[in-house]
């Protein structure tokens, strides 16, 4: 195997249990591998540190998939089952397993770079979602077959995914969906239109949520699982907030997950719920439209398709009860901070000038490289620029990324999602 050595003065931070070793901080130009081969990692005087793949190409040159010198297959097929069984009895232990849920958050489960989603149908068949964002984890879902020889779970579907825009990074083509043949008993007609069900964020529900999902063209996985511990928070903090009737805006509601699970709640309490869903794709707003009416049939359900930074002036007349921000990331790089910044403001500042007074507001931000304090800021600045400063707005509750994606101590990149709900005084 590969071996690389750190710098004797760069090797706090990998030490201290950091799972990355930047390019800078190795002895020597890191060249004349392929991306993704396996690499052993020594500090500056030969001593192990770590097995993991290395990429020359990339800054981050180095991650870690094990720190156990003895554990030599970490990285073979055998290596990545056991890992992936390891992943599994966490989020039993977590209450997800009769539900859809993220099973591989790559560094949180020793698998960098790699992603899975095990969404499981309303009809009980169980689908596997993989995503490999880097050169080692691409390398494992070329290998994936030979993984699951190793595993004894079965699923009746497994599609990898490799279409995420991280690949760039790692020199990595983009790829389309490709259902596993040998393991899969779904079509891909079923797979692009599959009802999965969901575990409900109001506890009073004794049944799945359920949402129609395309897992091969949908965005990202087909689904977002990141978001339903902020849901259950919402809910909890407003079981008692509301009588007769309110009315949601969900802005870039995908396909729904926000307004179905406020509405299933709601109207299960007997309050009547009007939605309106905001999103630039048709496709989605049509899911998002029936999976609403499927968990909440009372509900009245409206749509509107645009970019919700030019075409929210046509709600302006309008106040919502509850209006749920939730875009896609608007920040992809460390050049765009500025701009996505700024983008998040613009967005919110319209989301407040829409939510009644007395009302409700989910703001959230799914950008890694904007700092927890950034979106503070921004989110106050919003405030500000329409009147709401010191007691008019009042930031009830914070929220993170649901427990599924488990973040490592030593690894603060892996806490992305950020969630805050304020009541508008």
């Amino acid at each position: 195997m590969i071996q690389w050595r750190l710098q004797a003065k760069l090797d706090r931070r990998f030490k201290s249990g950091h799972p990355w070793a930047y390019s800078n901080e190795l002895q020597g130009s890191p060249k004349g591998i392929e991306p993704g081969a396996a690499v052993e990692l020594r500090d500056a005087g030969g001593a192990f540190l770590a097995r993991g793949y290395g990429n020359a190409a990339s800054l981050i040159s180095f991650r870690t998939v094990s720190r156990d010198e003895s554990e030599t297959d970490a990285l073979e097929p055998a290596g990545v089952a056991r890992r992936l069984e390891r992943a599994w009895k966490l989020r039993a232990a977590l209450g997800f397993e009769a539900y859809s849920f993220r099973l591989i958050f790559g560094e949180g489960d020793s698998l960098p770079g790699l992603i899975v989603d095990r969404f499981v149908s309303s009809a009980g068949k169980s689908v596997l979602v993989v995503q490999g964002q880097t050169a080692g984890a691409d390398r494992w879902t070329r290998d994936w077959p030979e993984i699951m020889k190793h595993w004894e779970r079965k699923f009746d579907a497994i599609v990898i995914k490799n279409d995420s825009s991280a690949r760039k990074w790692e020199g990595l083509e983009l790829e389309g969906p490709k259902v596993l043949s040998g393991l899969s008993t779904l079509t891909e007609k079923e797979l692009s239109r599959l009802m999965i069900a969901v575990r409900p964020a109001a506890a009073a529900l004794a049944k799945p949520v359920t949402f129609e999902v395309d897992l091969l063209e949908g965005q990202k996985t087909g689904f977002f699982l990141d978001q339903w511990a902020n849901t259950e928070l919402v809910l909890s903090r407003l079981k008692h907030a509301f009588s007769g009737k309110v009315r949601i805006l969900d802005l870039c509601c995908y396909v729904g997950q926000w307004s179905v699970q406020l509405a299933s709640a709601l109207e299960q309490a007997g309050i009547a719920v009007e939605v309106m869903l905001v999103d630039a794709s048709k496709d989605a707003l049509d899911l998002a439209a029936k999976n609403v009416k499927a968990n909440a049939p009372k509900a009245k359900v409206n749509t509107l398709q645009g970019n919700v930074l030019k075409d929210l002036t046509e709600l302006q007349d309008q106040s919502y009860d509850v209006v749920i921000s939730d875009p896609p990331a608007l920040i992809k790089n460390r050049k765009d901070i500025p701009t996505g910044t700024h983008a998040y403001l613009q967005l919110h500042t319209q989301a407040m000038r829409v939510a009644k007074r007395g009302g409700w507001l989910v703001a959230c931000s799914c950008s890694g490289l904007l700092a927890e304090e950034a979106f503070q800021e921004t989110l106050a600045k919003a405030a500000r620029r329409n009147g709401l400063g010191g007691a008019h707005l009042q930031w009830v509750a914070r929220g993170g990324q649901s427990p599924d994606h488990p973040v490592l101590a030593e690894f603060p990149e892996g806490r992305y999602l950020k969630a805050w709900l304020a009541h508008l005084g």
